[in-house]
């Protein structure tokens, strides 16, 4: 029997990022500024692809945007300061309630588990214990390009072997991740937990809104 392969974006996907947020937030509170503009305009920036060319660390992109929020808040050096505490609760993300017995059932059907983050050295070993199945890991760090940059993608396909035959994606990530296997015509599931319209740019293969609803999917 042929090897089967599943990739997974980490963020959003398999692990809650609620605690990162709410780590600036927090930060936002203690600095006397209003937390949830603070929290909008950190994912605003970490999701802003021109913010990561050329590649820089994921230590130095979020510390690059704790100093953006001071800018913008006409603060020096106050959101900077919470630096290794936004650090520490990304290393410390938890998983979705739905996600270990889900990547349990794929193991024991014979699914080869990779996961493509955004992320880095430093950071994943944390967040890939947290999921306590076995994965074979990349991250940006490794490929010196973040998703949807196809280079990352390109790099996972040839490393493995993917086919159409072979393969699914499965991701959180409308803009990072499901629009570039789109563009890949990698088979896909989107896992839309915010359960939002998907755009005219890709359309996902299936599309769920938990992890465990793709095991009707991949036999």
């Amino acid at each position: 029997m042929s090897e089967k392969f599943l990739t997974f974006d980490c963020y959003g996907t398999l692990l809650n990022e609620e605690p990162t947020y709410a780590a600036v937030a927090a930060a936002a509170q203690r600095i006397g500024v209003d937390p949830q503009v603070a929290r909008q305009r950190f994912i605003a920036y970490q999701s802003n692809r021109d913010n990561m060319h050329p590649y820089l660390d994921y230590a130095v992109l979020t510390r690059n945007n704790l100093i953006h929020l001071d800018y913008q808040f006409g603060l020096r050096h106050q959101f900077e300061r919470a630096y290794v505490d936004v650090l520490i609760a990304h290393r410390s993300l938890p998983p979705f309630p739905e996600v270990i017995p889900t990547l349990e059932t794929l193991r024991q059907r014979g699914y080869h588990l990779i996961m493509m983050s955004n992320s880095s050295w430093d950071i994943i070993p944390a967040n890939v214990a947290a999921l306590t199945v076995p994965f074979d890991v990349w991250t940006a760090e490794d490929v010196h390009a973040y998703k949807p940059d196809l280079h990352f993608f390109k790099t996972i396909e040839r490393e493995y072997g993917l086919t159409p035959q072979n393969h699914w994606h499965i991701a959180q990530g409308y803009g990072s991740d499901i629009v570039p296997a789109n563009q890949l015509k990698w088979p896909s599931i989107w896992v839309n937990r915010a359960q939002d319209a998907p755009s005219a740019a890709a359309r996902p293969t299936q599309m769920v809104t938990t992890l465990d609803q793709a095991l009707a999917y991949l036999p």
